[in-house]
């Protein structure tokens, strides 16, 4: 790979050397050379309190508090949640699961055992009953 010198910049020139004196000079010019801002900001109270309060760090024990009270509130809503859905499964109003109870009837044989057998059973009922209606039926007309 060949890198070509930069052809527009004359200022840049790979023969010329710099004496110390002229690098002093160069470099006490730009020392000088930065600009100096004569503006000021001014902040009300209200900006104030806020970078105050922004200042404060968070105390750990009442973020741990908080995250333990959230935790068991979600642990609480999903065993609530696989109540409520057995229990529907049970009365035969289920009109189907949530993703905890699906969860808890994968790792409980005994509970998923229990399940299908009594919806297997729901079902056989309502065959039953179906059948039931439409042997009434067919029996009036006759």
């Amino acid at each position: 790979m060949h890198i070509q010198p930069l052809r527009h910049s004359p200022s840049v020139s790979p023969q010329k050397n710099v004496s110390s004196a002229e690098f002093a000079q160069v470099n006490n010019a730009t020392q000088t050379s930065t600009p100096v801002s004569t503006d000021t900001i001014t902040l009300s109270r209200d900006a104030k309190k806020l970078a105050a309060n922004a200042q404060k760090p968070a105390e750990m024990p009442a973020l741990r508090d908080n995250i333990e009270t959230l935790v068991e509130l979600k642990h609480a809503k999903m065993k609530y949640q696989v109540i409520a859905d057995m229990t529907n499964i049970a009365t035969g109003t289920s009109q189907g699961i949530s993703a905890p109870t699906a969860y808890y009837l994968s790792h409980n044989a005994d509970a998923r055992a229990m399940t299908v057998n009594h919806i297997a059973q729901q079902q056989q009922v309502n065959t039953m009953q179906i059948y039931a209606e439409t042997s009434k039926n067919i029996n009036e007309w006759a």
